[in-house]
């Protein structure tokens, strides 16, 4: 997915946020809106969102002296949907579709982004998500699939955001208790609320799964730029689950096969969801909408 125009006022939302985050200093503030502007400029449009905003999130950092300023958020999501947990495993363990049940947990946390949405309710989306038609529904096509791998299968989960990897925990123990070897991968470095090495073990999933970086610290997996490791574990994977808008906008366009589990909080890339998967514009807003997509693509991969 390329970036648009629309990413351009995002961009600028998103170094006031932050840079209010970070520091109280408004004269700050405002540099970093002007060092914002001036990358904008010099955009390149063709590269996807997250890949961009790379170069955002350096020059706030560099400006406020704050490298991870989510820090203290990212804890609290953590603890918040830990605090959620059993009431999430209760509810799977009566469930008749054990996995499914977990899938829309973890669609449903998807939410918790401080990139795409500067306020949200976990609460309510939590609540709902059980019972919220998907907006794509290839569930059955990802039930299915799954339940045709053998045991030692390999299965890759790229991690999002914290908080929400919370609940992917869910979805990894169910794939672990088939039998399955499943990866998690999570960002080698801060960016925005996303989840790094340890918001894994904050939820013991290096119990049921091995933990690996993606060898950055884009709110993505830009795979050109993904370590040997990454790249590896993605090509020899039997199942990629790919959760988020950040891993959406960029593997929309890779020639593998993937499993999109997300959350839809911005028109843009509801729209681009729409073009890839023959859906109608109305039914995707961006306004919250749960999707489970199934892109197909040849399985082998240039990167």
């Amino acid at each position: 997915m390329k970036t648009s125009l629309e990413c351009m006022a995002c961009y600028l939302r998103q170094a006031l946020q932050v840079s209010r985050i970070a520091t109280r200093d408004q004269k700050l503030h405002l540099a970093a809106l002007r060092r914002v502007a001036g990358i904008i400029a010099e955009i390149d449009m063709d590269l996807t969102p997250p890949e961009n905003s790379v170069a955002v999130y350096e020059a706030i950092a560099e400006i406020t002296g704050c490298t991870d300023p989510y820090l203290n958020l990212k804890k609290q999501s953590n603890l918040e949907a830990l605090a959620n947990l059993p009431e999430c495993e209760k509810k799977i363990a009566t469930s008749d579709e054990p996995l499914l049940t977990a899938l829309r947990f973890a669609i449903g946390g998807n939410i918790i982004d401080y990139g795409a949405m500067h306020s949200f309710d976990v609460d309510n989306a939590m609540m709902g998500c059980l019972d919220s038609a998907f907006a794509v529904d290839h569930s059955a096509e990802l039930l299915q699939r799954v339940g045709g791998l053998g045991k030692d299968f390999r299965v890759l989960y790229l991690a999002d955001n914290s908080g929400e990897i919370v609940y992917d925990s869910l979805v990894v123990r169910q794939l672990a208790a088939m039998g399955l070897s499943v990866t998690v991968a999570v960002k080698s470095g801060p960016i925005i609320n996303d989840a790094l090495l340890a918001d894994a073990m904050a939820c013991d999933l290096q119990d049921v799964a091995r933990i690996i970086e993606n060898g950055t610290h884009c709110p993505g997996t830009p795979l050109k730029s993904c370590s040997a490791e990454l790249l590896q574990e993605f090509n020899r994977a039997d199942l990629i689950l790919s959760k988020g808008q950040g891993n959406f906008e960029t593997l929309s366009e890779t020639a593998a096969e993937v499993f999109f589990l997300l959350t839809i909080k911005c028109s843009v890339v509801g729209e681009h969801l729409c073009q890839i998967s023959g859906t109608s514009v109305e039914t995707l807003s961006g306004a919250g909408e749960l999707v489970l997509f199934h892109h197909k693509g040849n399985k082998q991969i240039d990167a």
